[in-house]
């Protein structure tokens, strides 16, 4: 029986200091794509952080979205493998869903781009929590699959869903 119905989320963080192919990719094709799509909120260049154009115009906001589609192939290229968060034999857990968010960016200094993206599980299965260790599986069709251990760190977010209730009845 399971505990409850949790979702798994796992931030990775975007800048100078990429280390793989993946992240120099995210890095540098947002700030290319930042470059052209904030001209509009600029106001002829005289503010150069995506911070300045937010307080500016509140519209800026909608960088986020809009620098997020110059990289949904790459990210469709994990074939919805969260690159940050593995369970305890080493395989990736799967996502649903990534949140792209630009924390910061300059016009005028690229080593000032930080972006992330959010992975968001599909419905997992909380099945028992064993000291810093949960035990889950996926929920597919309402029959669960083989079970595997993520360890809970700092970094990990768990969204709970929903509660098993153990009912008893007496006639």
């Amino acid at each position: 029986m399971a505990l409850a119905y949790i979702n798994l989320s796992s931030k990775q963080y975007f800048n100078f200091m990429c280390r793989t192919d993946f992240e120099r990719r995210i890095f540098h094709d947002t700030y290319k794509e930042f470059q052209k799509k904030s001209k509009l909120y600029s106001l002829g260049q005289s503010l150069h952080t995506f911070s300045q154009m937010c307080l500016a115009n509140e519209k800026a906001n909608s960088l986020h979205q809009k620098v997020h589609y110059a990289v949904i192939n790459t990210i469709e290229s994990l074939d919805n493998k969260i690159p940050v968060l593995n369970d305890m034999n080493g395989n990736s857990i799967l996502f649903d869903w990534a949140e792209f968010h630009i924390y910061a960016s300059d016009l005028l200094n690229k080593a000032g781009h930080v972006v992330s993206i959010d992975y968001i599980s599909p419905k997992l299965v909380l099945h028992e929590i064993v000291g810093d260790l949960l035990i889950l599986s996926y929920d597919i069709q309402g029959n669960y699959n083989e079970t595997f251990m993520v360890k809970i760190t700092d970094d990990l977010l768990i969204n709970y869903e929903k509660s098993q209730e153990l009912i008893y009845y007496c006639s």
